[in-house]
Parts: structure tokens; sequence; C-alpha cells
């Protein structure tokens, strides 16, 4: 009777040494959690508010044709001889000139981007001692003679340029539409042109009929294409009548929603009659 006590006290002090087992490990994996949590940064909710954030942008001042625009901040504060003083303040001081202003600045600031639209430069600030904060800088100068400047925090300059930042307005539709008049048309006749063949996977010389298609949007603006075209579809085709024209942007990139930049970096697949 006494050994089968003895085994049950066994039975119970081996219970209870799994149960602090486990009630040790648990301790000791939530102090490595807390540990581990405490080598990380917090962000703080300002940080979160501007994770990711999409441009916002207004106007901050205007000089003759020449705008200047903030992007995700009300007020960018400069220190300048040991002084805080506003950026419009700061133009003021030197006569609303804003090649004056830009001169100054872009010593404390480093070219990260320069486009090849005519001299556009996207700048970082490189001096925090003058900018406070990571600061962002757009100097537009395009080849259309768009000359304003954005400053901004957290700024992602490609949708800038989407949303019309240095009058650019880019999109990135792989497939889309564009309304357009077939203003005139002109027999080009044969072309030998190189085409890609599938089957021998090679490419391959082959004549074509090719016409001149002159297009014209609803503001007069006027492109003219070369496209090879069997006689059936050149029938179908009535000079003066509105068009609906499908492309496709395969590889996605970056166009200027412009007649020129869709015909050229845009592969036109299709043509339809607008019917009223």
């Amino acid at each position: 009777m006494r050994s089968k006590k003895m085994k049950m006290k066994k039975k119970d002090y081996s219970k209870l040494n799994k149960t602090l087992a486990w009630l040790f490990a648990i301790v000791i994996i939530g102090l490595f959690l807390v540990f581990i949590r405490g080598l990380i940064p917090p962000k703080d909710k300002s940080d979160l508010e501007t994770y990711n954030v999409n441009n916002t942008t207004k106007e901050y001042m205007r000089i003759n044709n020449r705008v200047v625009y903030l992007t995700n901040i009300d007020e960018l504060m400069l220190n300048w001889d040991d002084t805080k003083i506003s950026l419009k303040d700061y133009i003021i001081s030197h006569d609303n000139d804003l090649d004056k202003v830009m001169n100054d600045l872009t010593s404390h600031l480093k070219v990260k981007v320069a486009l090849k639209d005519g001299g556009t430069i996207i700048y970082e600030a490189d001096d925090k001692k003058i900018f406070n904060e990571d600061i962002t800088v757009i100097k537009c100068h395009t080849e259309d003679g768009n000359e304003d400047i954005y400053f901004g925090k957290n700024m992602n300059t490609t949708n800038a340029f989407k949303n019309g930042a240095c009058g650019k307005n880019y999109f990135e539709d792989i497939s889309f539409t564009r309304d357009y008049i077939l203003s005139n048309i002109k027999d080009l006749g044969e072309k030998e042109s190189s085409v890609y063949n599938p089957e021998t996977k090679e490419t391959e010389m082959k004549k074509s009929h090719y016409y001149e298609l002159t297009v014209k949007d609803k503001n007069n603006n006027t492109v003219t294409v070369e496209r090879a075209m069997d006689d059936e579809s050149r029938h179908t085709l009535i000079k003066g009548e509105k068009y609906t024209f499908y492309f496709q942007n395969k590889y996605g990139e970056l166009i200027k929603d412009t007649m020129e930049d869709i015909f050229d970096k845009c592969t036109l697949e299709k043509i339809v009659l607008v019917e009223d």
C-alpha cells in the first residue's frame, strides 16, 4: 500500500515539473520578444501618417509665369545665417528672383536625377542644417517652357509627374484608347520591312503596302504615322471621320499624355469607327 502512494506522488511531481518547465519557457520567450522590440525604434504618429503618402501639392507662390509648389508640407523653413526664415521670405529677400534662389540653394542640394526633357533636375537635401529635414526639389526646365519649382517632403516624384508636375501629366496604362479624327490618308506604295516570324524565330524581310495617316485630336494637334495595311483595311478608313484608336503600352512606360509620345512609345493595335 505504501509503495502505491509513493508511485502516485512521483507522477504528481513529474506533472508539476513539466508545467513549471513550460511556464519558464513562455517567460523566457516573452522577455526575448520584449528585448527584440526594444531594439526596433517605433514609428511615431507623424511617421505613420506620412508612410507611403500620396503627394498633396499646393500652389505656394506665383512669380510671373513661374509657380513654386509645396508637396506634403504646409511651410518650408530654412536655417539661413543662424536665422529661421520661411521659403517665401527667402524668395522675397532675393527680389523674387527664383534663379538667384536656386543658385543659392543648389549648393546645399545633391542631384538625384537629371531628366532628358530639356533640363529638369530632381534634387535631394544634402545639408540638413539648412533644410532641417529630408526635402526633395524638382526644378522644372522642359522643352515646353515649364520652369516651375516643387519643394516636398516624402515626395513620390513619379506620382508628381503623373499628376502634372512640370506639365507632364504622365500615365502608365497598359491598354488604353484615344479618339482622333483621320484628317488625311496618303498611299506610300509597297515597302520592304523586317518582320519577326514566330515559327522560325527569325526576322524576315517582307513587302507590305504602307499608308501615311494624318491624325488630329480635338485641339487640332496633329501627328503623322505610317502603317502597313491590306486593301480591305484601307478601304474601311474614311478621311474626315472620327475613330477610336486602341493602344498597347506593353512595357508600362511612363508616357506623357501627348499624341507624339503615345504614337512614339505605344503599339497601335486597331482603329474602330466612332458611330454617332
